[in-house]
């Protein structure tokens, strides 16, 4: 029984086909194939056998990749157009700037561009908006622009230079040669003349400055430490370390090489001449250079009295005193016999300056009160497209000031050269000992530049700027001299109180005698003119309304 079961499993084996099968395969459901007909049985999730080890990811996808792209060129884009704002605000801020402070301090347009910037940060240095004056910068800044209108490459066309000596010590080794400008336009020459007078006037204010050899610093002589200054002045915090002597040399050129090249450049008229003559003059008088200043002198008033006859001066040659029935004397004229009288009071000689001073001033008191007639030509009226570019367009070069030789008319400026006058007057007559008559004349002058200040007002024209500073100067040195006599006279009358000094049945024929008390009482009067007068002293500049004032508290 059990054979033949062996036998019929045997068989049942064997009767298997052997041949492949060809039209139906087996497909497990835990394998993965991938098939092109979407009409084949579904691939089910569930049914997956789970692999203990995750196949590799591909991250960087070619999506990915065009986003990549995409966001660095809205970076790009973002920044070049950031960068490229802020380029065209601070561009269009430095534009406004420059043309600001080419109204302040105008500049001849056919310089270049360059020679212009030049010589207004020059003038800005000198006279800075937060007061702290750069006199060395300046100076820097001055020289270049000589050097560049004289250079024939940059704005020196037409300008030829009177000498070929050369100074190998100088940077420009023919930098203080005299030229001549007369091919020049009279702005040009203007411009010129401006330029080597703010350089000369920078180098009288650094006479003696050294220049470190080892650390390329300039300083003022007071602060070298040295055999020349034993007792040098302390270094104010955050500046470099004061320079030993042996290490310095002498930093800039004197003054003297400015005013001597003007003098002898070609070109230039007789008043540019005069008043670089009389601003030599004051310059080598402060040095103490002996009879330097009065040859000077005599030399401004020769370039004042140029194309006048000898018998028609209207002064006396010897004396200088103006003469009553001449003729009214020009500017330049007025200008030089003051700077003279000037010079000869500095030097002592009252009795020669008093007779100038008050010749002058009777001189001036004559002229007349109203100004010149001039018609100057009627604008032609202007379209809305022509005043948009008026406006927007850089102001035009200032005519050109009066040459001189015209009698002057009692301008403000001019009533403020009276006041003057009287302070000179009345510092004489009180130092020979005529107190009241010298306390008189100055009171006379304080009153004076306090009524053409009043008058003036808060003007912003440059002509009336420049007459309102020349009236401060004069107040301010009127009621310093003015307190000044009262304070000695209030102190000799208070000595003579205290000395137990007394009037006796005599006095009535002793002369007149002051009221008890009256010097005391001026010095008072004294103070209180000047803290009337404090604010006509000063520039006060109402704060600048902007959003910022509507947000502050």
């Amino acid at each position: 029984m059990r054979a033949r079961l062996v036998v019929r499993r045997q068989r049942l084996v064997d009767a298997a086909p052997t041949h492949p099968q060809l039209f139906f395969t087996t497909r497990s459901f835990a394998s993965q194939s991938k098939f092109t007909s979407t009409k084949a049985r579904p691939s089910l999730p569930f049914l997956l056998v789970p692999r203990t080890s995750s196949a590799p990811v591909r991250f960087f996808t070619s999506e990915r990749r065009r986003w990549l792209k995409h966001e660095a060129k809205l970076v790009a884009r973002y920044t070049i157009t950031l960068w490229g704002v802020a380029a065209a605000v601070l561009t269009i801020l430095f534009a406004v700037n420059e043309e600001s402070v080419e109204r302040d301090f105008p500049t001849p347009h056919d310089w270049g561009y360059l020679t212009r910037k030049f010589l207004r940060d020059a003038n800005g240095f000198r006279d800075p908006k937060s007061g702290e004056v750069n006199w060395a910068r300046a100076l820097e800044l001055a020289r270049g622009v000589v050097t560049r209108l004289e250079d024939p490459k940059l704005d020196g066309k037409d300008v030829s230079k009177l000498s070929d000596t050369e100074d190998p010590s100088l940077e420009v080794p023919a930098e203080f040669n005299s030229c001549d400008i007369s091919a020049k336009s009279e702005d040009w020459r203007r411009g010129y003349f401006e330029a080597i007078m703010l350089a000369a006037k920078a180098a009288e204010h650094v006479d003696g400055w050294l220049r470190d050899r080892t650390r390329n610093v300039v300083s003022p002589p007071e602060f070298v430490i040295g055999p020349s200054n034993p007792r040098p002045k302390p270094i104010a915090p955050g500046n470099p370390h004061a320079p030993r002597e042996e290490d310095c040399e002498i930093a800039y050129p004197s003054a003297d090489n400015f005013y001597m090249k003007i003098l002898a450049t070609k070109g230039l008229s007789a008043r540019q001449k005069m008043d670089a003559a009389l601003e030599y003059a004051s310059f080598m008088e402060f040095k103490g250079r002996g009879d330097g200043p009065e040859a000077l002198y005599n030399l401004a008033l020769a370039e004042a009295t140029q194309g006048i006859e000898p018998a028609k001066l209207p002064y006396n040659p010897k004396t200088f005193v103006v003469k009553d029935r001449a003729d009214p004397p020009s500017l330049n004229i007025l200008d030089a016999l003051t700077a003279i009288a000037t010079h000869k009071a500095r030097q002592g000689d009252l009795s020669s300056a008093l007779p100038i001073y008050v010749s002058l001033l009777k001189a001036r008191r004559s002229l007349s009160d109203s100004p010149p007639r001039s018609t100057p030509p009627k604008p032609p009226r202007q379209s809305i497209f022509q005043q948009v570019v008026s406006f927007i367009s850089p102001p035009d070069y200032p005519p050109p000031p009066p040459d001189g030789t015209q009698p002057p008319w009692r301008s403000p400026y001019e009533r403020c050269q009276e006041a003057s006058l009287n302070l000179y007057i009345g510092e004489i007559l009180y130092a020979t000992g005529s107190r009241d008559d010298g306390l008189a004349w100055t009171r006379d002058g304080v009153d004076l530049s306090e009524e053409q200040l009043r008058a003036l007002g808060s003007s912003t024209d440059r002509s009336n700027k420049d007459s309102r500073q020349t009236c401060r100067e004069c107040l301010a040195t009127g009621l310093d001299n003015w307190s000044t006599m009262v304070a000695r006279l209030a102190r000799a009358e208070e000595a003579k109180k205290s000395g137990g000094v007394s009037s006796n049945v005599f006095s009535f024929w002793s002369g007149s005698q002051d009221a008890e008390g009256r010097w005391a009482a001026e010095e008072a009067v004294v103070q209180e003119r000047k803290r009337r007068t404090k604010e006509l002293l000063e520039d006060v500049a109402p704060p600048s309304a902007s959003i910022w004032t509507f947000i502050k508290a």
